[in-house]
């Protein structure tokens, strides 16, 4: 049982420096001069409870993971924020909820930020959008950790099937949207390079009532 520990624990120590290798030889963030993008996200708040919160669209918000303190505000009609769903992408976590936001819907749809098999990406993608596609329960916060990779990734994602971005203008937003996007997931620009967006969109609208 210890060896089986050790010997996984070293995959993962020798894949992490694989991809941290990978990530600073190739990863050139594009420094801006210009004034930001109107069609890139917009800031609400940076604190401690409500960290890295930025307003996608009306209906979707993106985040790094928010105290329970942070939960109730997210979820008070009063902040204009409102949110009534948490799609939460930490692996081995969950969400402290108050009382006060017991109305709450939460989707666990668990990623690692390291996750090179296209196909569990492509799952996990297709989930997040069938989610988002279920206006009744929006408003939606996407969240992980620290809302910078994996969240990066949905919000991409988002940007492609359903506003028609083109790949290199969402990467664009995902790496000097000031998300605090990481080098080291060079597997996530990767994955988003050669997703086949069709075959996405196809299997979003399967089970669907409506087209969005």
């Amino acid at each position: 049982m210890r060896k089986t520990f050790f010997r996984k624990y070293s995959l993962s120590v020798l894949l992490a420096g694989l991809l941290l290798f990978h990530g600073c030889a190739t990863y050139q963030p594009t420094l801006r001069t210009g004034p930001r993008p109107s069609t890139w996200a917009v800031q609400i708040k940076n604190t401690a409870d409500v960290p890295n919160l930025y307003k996608i669209t009306d209906n979707i918000y993106r985040s790094g993971q928010p105290t329970e303190k942070g939960i109730a505000e997210l979820v008070d009609p009063g902040s204009g924020i409102n949110i009534k769903t948490f799609i939460d992408l930490r692996q081995f976590h969950k969400n402290d909820i108050p009382a006060s936001a017991s109305q709450l819907r939460v989707e666990q749809v668990p990623l690692y930020a390291g996750q090179i098999d296209a196909k569990i990406i492509d799952n996990a993608v297709i989930k997040v959008m069938k989610i988002l596609s279920e206006e009744k329960n929006a408003p939606f916060l996407i969240h992980c950790k620290y809302g910078a990779d994996r969240t990066g990734l949905m919000s991409a994602m988002y940007r492609i099937l359903y506003q028609n971005w083109s790949k290199e203008t969402a990467i664009d937003e995902m790496l000097n949207g000031g998300y605090g996007f990481h080098a080291l997931w060079t597997n996530i620009i990767e994955y988003i390079k050669k997703a086949d967006i069709e075959n996405l969109r196809n299997e979003i609208r399967q089970d669907q009532p409506t087209a969005r």
